[in-house]
């Protein structure tokens, strides 16, 4: 069986002559086709090539080939989709496992045997090393993509991002705002403003003070954190929401293009079979008007 695929799929001479290879995908070809995709997208946030959309498979077809994957555009496409669909199902049943934390029978995705991943709708074929490249791809794209929109003091945190830390200004806006004033009684006008009872008064009112402070500086900058951490994993599903969206517009661009194709072949093989048909009924004309001067001149013979 024929294990190869010639075509052209980029409309380009540079691939028109590939000779495409079929059937599952190993494991070199597989890594090969994430180093480009990787590749690919630190070529894209540069945004410095300015090259359309629909060629942005091709660059990737073109890298594996450099890399000895023999993949068109739409079989890398194709792969990656279908690597990506794994990759969530794996990294959200990951996610599980971490949030448990032993509480409840969960066992790991590496730890348990194929059928009980079918069992759990899991993909059965995940290898780790797979796994692991494309956790780089994924979180480093989602960071490159994260640290423009933040501020520039949190652009250096690394998820998950650590707390913010605690400055002096915040707990002495605290203490001017808090501590009472000590009042003069008229009563006891004569007792120093250093006296024992004095002190311990305002020593006593500080700490109080100084406690509650700290406690709802330490509430803030973890409900500060959180909300850090949330906005951070949600920018992440949006962008890659936006990437498969992306990914679907160009596999409709290339169905188009593909579609186009055909019925450009269809109307030359119409306009083929048409002057072939024109040309037998020329020739059966000629060879009517041959036979007819023949009869002509057969009648006119003397006997």
């Amino acid at each position: 069986m024929d294990n190869r695929l010639v075509g052209d799929q980029g409309g380009s001479s540079s691939n028109m002559f590939r000779d495409y290879r079929k059937g599952n995908w190993t494991i070199k070809e597989t890594m090969v086709l994430i180093e480009a995709k990787k590749m690919d997208d630190e070529r894209r946030m540069r945004r410095q090539e300015g090259k359309p959309t629909e060629l942005r498979w091709k660059w990737v077809e073109d890298y594996c080939w450099r890399n000895g994957c023999l993949r068109s555009q739409n079989q890398c496409n194709d792969k990656w989709d279908n690597l990506m669909r794994d990759f969530k199902k794996v990294r959200e049943y990951e996610r599980r496992v971490v949030e448990a934390g032993g509480e409840e029978n969960i066992t790991s995705y590496w730890k348990i045997e194929k059928n009980e991943r079918k069992e759990k709708n899991l993909p059965t074929n995940m290898l780790p090393e797979i796994y692991e490249a494309l956790v780089q791809v994924v979180d480093r794209k989602s960071q490159r993509m994260l640290l423009p929109s933040l501020p520039p003091t949190l652009q250096q945190q690394s998820t998950p991002l650590p707390l913010p830390p605690i400055t002096t200004t915040v707990a002495q806006t605290h203490y001017t705002t808090n501590i009472p004033f000590p009042t003069v009684d008229p009563d006891h006008s004569s007792e120093r403003s250093d006296s024992p009872a004095k002190k311990r008064r305002m020593s006593g009112g500080g700490e109080g003070t100084s406690g509650t402070s700290k406690g709802n500086i330490n509430n803030s900058s973890q409900e500060v954190g959180t909300a850090i951490s949330k906005s951070a994993a949600i920018i992440a599903e949006t962008i890659q929401s936006c990437e498969d969206r992306e990914d679907r517009r160009h596999r409709e661009l290339l169905s188009l293009h593909q579609r186009r194709l055909q019925i450009e072949e269809s109307k030359v093989k119409i306009n083929k079979e048409g002057i072939n048909e024109l040309v037998d009924s020329i020739n059966k004309f000629a060879n009517s008007i041959l036979a007819l001067a023949g009869n002509k001149n057969q009648s006119t013979d003397p006997k």
